[in-house]
């Protein structure tokens, strides 16, 4: 018996901490960062096309152009991806600011958590790139807030294997297949 009671206590405990990090924790900030052999408008133009997302983000379903056209400020579009149990989960981005081939930014939103994403491409010389991505976001919610903070090494590890993933597509590949390839 007093095994249970202390067990109960416990998970109460860990349940009570939970909801406190959901209620004061609702910041979050993520990088990654990738330096890829490839010059600054290649990169840009990989990263920036939508018909190459499939071949490097993570679980990534589809593109959906919501309003407005692409590269223009307050263009809205809708990304899907495939959840981990294997549903479909959107994101809905408004791009905030674009500069070509430096700078592109997104707010973005879905019922789990909001946020701005930023990523700055840097000639770093001798035709290498730097990509920079920055996410700042919060949940929409305490559970969500919760569930952030458990999860943010993870979303962490995620945004660089996609940088990564990217590095390889744009480095094993010539430049004027993936510009303007449809695959």
């Amino acid at each position: 018996m007093k095994f249970a009671k202390y067990f109960f206590i416990v998970v109460g405990v860990i349940l009570l901490t939970l909801v406190a990090i959901g209620i004061f924790k609702t910041d979050y900030q993520s990088k990654a960062s990738v330096e890829i052999e490839a010059p600054q408008h290649q990169a840009f133009a990989v990263y920036n096309n939508p018909l190459l997302y499939k071949r490097w983000m993570t679980n990534y379903q589809g593109f959906e152009q919501l309003e407005g056209q692409l590269n223009d400020i307050g263009n809205k579009h809708r990304l899907k991806f495939t959840t981990g149990s294997g549903e479909i989960t959107t994101l809905d981005q408004t791009l905030a600011e674009f500069t070509p081939n430096e700078l592109i930014s997104y707010n973005y939103q879905n019922q789990w958590l909001e946020g701005t994403s930023t990523a700055t491409f840097t000639d770093t010389g001798n035709g290498t790139t730097r990509i920079d991505l920055r996410l700042d976001y919060t949940g929409r919610g305490i559970v969500q807030n919760s569930l952030l903070f458990l999860l943010s090494s993870t979303i962490d590890q995620g945004h660089q294997y996609n940088l990564e993933q990217l590095k390889s597509l744009i480095e094993e590949s010539k430049p004027e297949e993936l510009e303007y390839s449809a695959e």
